[in-house]
C-alpha cells in the first residue's frame, strides 16, 4: 500500500505554476495532483487546521465548532474540486490552530494540533490495517504546509510508522518544491524534489505522566474558579469512562522494554480503547466555547496531555498485535511466546534474549500440572523480592516472578501474583516521566 499525506496552510492565496516531477509536468496551484499521477497511491490524505474558516466565519449566525470544522474542510474540498481539475482526496483531517487573524482569534494549547492530528491518523490507519500487506510507502509531500502544520503532522507520521515498522517493512519519501520566491524573475517552472528517503525503523516513545488525558487549558488567563470547576469536571468525565494510567503506562512499557509475558498478560482490547479515545476527543470538542466579540473568539477549555498520545498508542499497538493473531491471556503458552518473538525481528539483543529464555524453560525438568514459581522449580526456593537487573536482563522472565505448568506437552506461564505489584512498578517507574 502506498499513501500520499499533504499538510495544507491556506490554499487561496497559491499561484498555478508549472510543476516537475519524475520527468512530468503540469501546471497547478498545488503539486498533489502531479504526484499522485506519477506515484498512483492509494490513498490521499490532506491536514489542516480549523482556522482556515477566518474569512468565512460570518456565513454562520451562531455557529457551533462542528461548523468550524465542517466549513475548513468543505473549503479544502471545493478547492480541491474548482482548482486542482475535481481532484478528490480520501481523507481530509482538520485539526486545532491557534492564533488571531482578521475576524477570529483561536485560544488553546499550541500543541493540541499534534495531539489530534495523532489520534486521527492513528485511527485512519487503523481502518486501514486489513488492506494492508507487509510492505507500504509513505509519501509526504511538505510543499505547502504551514510552519507548525508540517513540523508536527511530519512527527505524528514517524511516530505512528516506527510502531508499524516492528510487523510491517515501511519507507518513507519526503518530498518538496522548488522555493516558489523568485518567480517573478522568469523562473516559471518549480521542481518537486525528494528531501528524505528512508525505511523507517522500529521504535516506540513511552513518557511516564500522572497527569489526565486531559486537562484544564494552561495557555489561558482562566480564573482559578474557572479553571478548578473544568478540572472537576474533567475528573468526573475520567472517572466515568473508566480511564486507568498504570494499565496503560504497564502494557505499553512491556512492549518497549520486550517483555512478552507481561505483553499478553497487559494486553489491552482495541476496542475498549477506541471507545475511551472517541469520548474524550467527543468531550474535548464540546468543551470549546465561542464568542461573538470584537473578534469570534474559538476557546479551548480542555488540552490534551501526554497520556492521550499514551492511549492513542496503545491503542495502534493492540490493534497491531490483534491483527498478528495475538489478544490477552492471564495463562501465556509458551509457543504464543515465540510467535510474538517475531516482533522483535529487528533487535537482535532483545530477540536472542527471549529465544534464550525460551530455550532454557524448554529444557527445565520438574515442571508439573500445578503452577509453580520459577524459581520454586528450579532451586526449590522463592523470594519475595524481584532482583530488577535480572527483571530486564531476562525479559521478565525472572526467576521470582513468574510461575509455570505443564498440560498437554504445552508450557503455560503467568505472572506470580506475590510478585506482580512490585513487577509493575519495576516497569512504570522505569519509564521516563514528564
Amino acid at each position: 500500500m502506498k499513501i500520499l499525506i499533504a499538510p495544507w496552510g491556506n490554499p487561496f492565496g497559491w499561484k498555478e505554476v508549472e510543476y516537475v516531477y519524475n520527468g512530468q509536468t503540469e501546471k497547478l496551484k498545488d503539486p498533489l495532483v502531479l504526484i499522485k499521477k506519477v506515484e498512483n497511491p492509494d490513498k490521499v490524505i490532506i491536514i489542516s487546521v480549523d482556522t482556515l474558516t477566518d474569512d468565512y466565519v460570518y456565513a454562520f449566525k451562531n455557529p457551533s465548532y462542528n461548523d468550524i470544522k465542517k466549513c475548513a474542510e468543505n473549503l479544502i474540498f471545493n478547492f480541491c474540486q474548482k482548482e486542482l481539475k475535481n481532484f478528490i482526496p480520501d481523507k481530509i483531517i482538520i485539526s486545532n490552530g491557534f492564533g488571531e487573524f482578521n475576524h477570529t482569534k483561536f485560544i488553546g494549547n499550541a500543541i493540541d494540533f499534534y495531539y489530534n492530528t495523532f489520534k486521527e491518523l492513528t485511527c485512519y490507519f487503523v481502518n486501514l490495517l486489513q488492506q494492508i500487506n507487509e510492505k507500504f510507502e509513505i509519501i509526504f509531500d511538505a510543499t505547502h504546509g504551514i510552519n507548525y502544520v508540517t513540523i508536527l503532522t511530519y512527527r505524528t507520521l514517524r511516530e505512528i510508522f516506527e510502531i508499524f515498522a516492528y510487523v510491517y517493512d515501511v519507507k518513507l519519501k519526503v518530498l518538496n518544491s522548488d522555493p516558489f520566491v523568485g518567480r517573478e524573475a522568469k523562473i516559471d517552472r518549480l521542481n518537486i524534489n525528494v528531501i528524505e528517503k528512508s525505511k523507517i525503523l522500529p521504535r516506540i516513545s513511552v513518557y511516564r505522566s500522572d497527569k489526565r488525558p486531559v486537562e484544564p487549558c494552561s495557555s489561558t488567563t482562566l480564573e482559578n474558579k474557572s479553571k478548578r470547576e473544568i478540572g472537576e469536571n474533567i475528573e468526573d468525565f475520567i472517572s466515568e469512562i473508566s480511564f486507568n494510567i498504570d494499565e496503560t503506562l504497564i502494557f505499553l512499557g512491556s512492549f518497549l522494554y520486550a517483555l512478552p509475558v507481561f505483553i499478553l498478560s497487559y494486553m489491552i482490547d482495541s476496542s475498549v480503547l477506541k471507545e475511551k479515545i472517541e469520548k474524550i476527543s467527543e468531550k474535548f470538542e464540546k468543551n470549546i466555547c465561542l464568542k461573538n466579540l470584537s473578534k469570534l473568539e474559538v476557546f479551548r477549555n480542555w488540552e490534551f496531555r501526554e497520556n492521550f498520545a499514551n492511549l492513542v498508542k496503545a491503542y495502534l499497538v493492540s490493534s497491531i498485535l490483534e491483527k498478528s493473531g495475538f489478544n490477552k491471556l492471564n495463562d501465556v503458552p509458551l509457543s504464543k511466546i515465540k510467535d510474538l518473538k517475531n516482533v522483535y525481528k529487528n533487535f537482535p539483543i532483545e530477540s536472542n534474549r527471549i529465544d534464550k529464555e525460551i530455550g532454557d524453560i524448554k529444557g527445565l525438568g520438574g515442571i508439573t500440572q500445578q503452577y509453580e514459581v520459577y524459581n520454586e522449580i528450579k532451586s526449590n526456593s522463592v523470594s519475595n523480592k524481584i532482583d530488577k537487573r535480572n527483571f530486564f536482563a531476562h525479559a521478565g522472565f525472572e526467576y521470582n516472578t513468574i510461575e509455570l505448568k505443564k498440560e498437554n506437552e504445552e508450557i503455560y506461564i503467568r505472572i506470580y501474583a506475590g510478585n506482580k505489584n512490585f513487577a509493575e512498578e519495576l516497569i512504570k517507574e522505569n519509564l521516563p516521566q514528564i
